[in-house]
């Protein structure tokens, strides 16, 4: 049985970055301020798109759009009121680079990995000298999937990534850069895209030693969202002030439609239109993936986008059922399904020191299979820490 199809304008596909044109919707837009950011200006100020407004932990906020900004008066908040239309042709123009332009291209386009946790891309690069040896992996997958970015590069921004590809081999001649893309039979599943588990398939390395190869600097990891917007900021001139939002729907009996439905969102815009826009039958909303414990919300209570949160949303027909956890019944799922083989179980039977807390990539498989409700991931979480 197929769910009821969204409206054309909800369901629209990728469009084709080369020759259309990307334009916000008008209006407010609020971007919040963390505790302990430096900002770039006084406010209430102008601004223009992808001018720096704050920085926090080496992360860089820019201007999304040209407008006002002023803080709200708690100061947690900025409120930009958007003064014009803003678009760009977003047509790829080919650039030469060297190692000092590229980074600094990141830094102006305040581009991020997200594949790695709190990681500017600039500073993730300066680790690695041009005249080195160690691995570059270009990964045809994202860290949960949730959009197919081999797909849309290779189909809207191929010419570009070529270009990078060779840029790549030009700026760490002794690299051994693997591309991953158009491999055929190389498909995703869950947790493929989560770096040390990606390398632990491709190279056959245990997970500790994946690990190790990535907080020594041995390996420099790319995921295909990661290189989308590098690809958008290199040839396009785009920098990172929005985001896809990827979108699924769950029915009344709890069944997924995973048909690929997707926004492509300006970072602080208001969320709103979401509801405007579905069947209203959908009224309880999470930005959870099934592999996390699920915060619901009312769907008429998003807030705004905020493109270092927010990848994807799950639309309910009703509020999803709160699992109960009941006594494990020894069933041995969870190390079953377990894809690195971390003993799960013995968090469960108060074991800890048994757990191998090294060979976890906190996929949240082993709390999606249990029988008994057991959140086992959040019991993960509490050993890592």
């Amino acid at each position: 049985m197929l769910f009821p199809r969204l409206p054309r304008a909800f369901a629209r596909k990728f469009h084709k970055t080369e020759n259309k044109r990307e334009r916000t919707i008008q209006g407010q837009f609020l971007i919040p301020v963390p505790s302990g950011s430096v900002l770039s200006d006084s406010y209430p100020t102008r601004v223009s798109h992808g001018q720096l407004m704050l920085s926090h932990n080496g992360t860089k906020v820019l201007a999304p759009v040209n407008g006002v900004a002023t803080l709200t008066p708690d100061q947690k908040f900025f409120q930009i009121k958007q003064d014009g239309s803003w678009s760009t042709n977003s047509v790829y123009k080919h650039q030469s680079y060297d190692v000092h332009t590229m980074l600094q291209a990141f830094d102006d386009g305040a581009l991020a990995s997200l594949d790695l946790m709190n990681t500017p891309l600039k500073d993730y690069f300066l680790k690695f000298k041009t005249n080195s040896s160690f691995t570059l992996i270009l990964s045809p997958f994202s860290r949960y999937q949730h959009l197919d970015f081999e797909e849309m590069t290779l189909t809207s921004m191929k010419e570009a990534f070529h270009s990078f590809v060779e840029l790549l081999n030009s700026i760490f001649p002794k690299a051994d850069v693997k591309n991953y893309f158009e491999i055929p039979d190389l498909h995703y599943e869950h947790p493929n895209g989560i770096p040390e588990y990606f390398l632990h398939k491709q190279f056959q390395w245990d997970v500790v030693k994946a690990k190790k190869s990535l907080q020594s600097n041995e390996v420099l990891y790319l995921g295909a969202e990661t290189i989308y917007h590098i690809l958008r900021k290199l040839y396009y001139g785009e920098p990172f002030t929005k985001r896809h939002l990827a979108v699924f729907l769950v029915d009344r009996k709890g069944r997924m439609d995973l048909e690929p439905r997707q926004y492509f969102l300006t970072n602080g815009q208001s969320l709103a239109f979401i509801p405007a826009n579905m069947d209203k039958r959908y009224k309880i909303a999470s930005f959870d993936t099934v592999f996390e414990a699920i915060q619901p919300m009312d769907v008429q209570t998003l807030g705004y986008f905020n493109i270092y949160e927010h990848y994807s949303i799950t639309l309910y027909e009703r509020l999803p059922i709160s699992r109960k956890e009941f006594s494990c019944i020894d069933c041995m799922e969870c190390n079953q399904y377990c894809p690195t083989q971390a003993n799960p179980i013995q968090l469960i039977k108060g074991k800890k020191e048994e757990f191998d807390k090294d060979k976890c990539v906190s996929c949240g498989i082993c709390s999606v299979y249990c029988p008994a409700g057991i959140d086992i991931r959040k019991r993960i979480e509490e050993v890592l820490v």
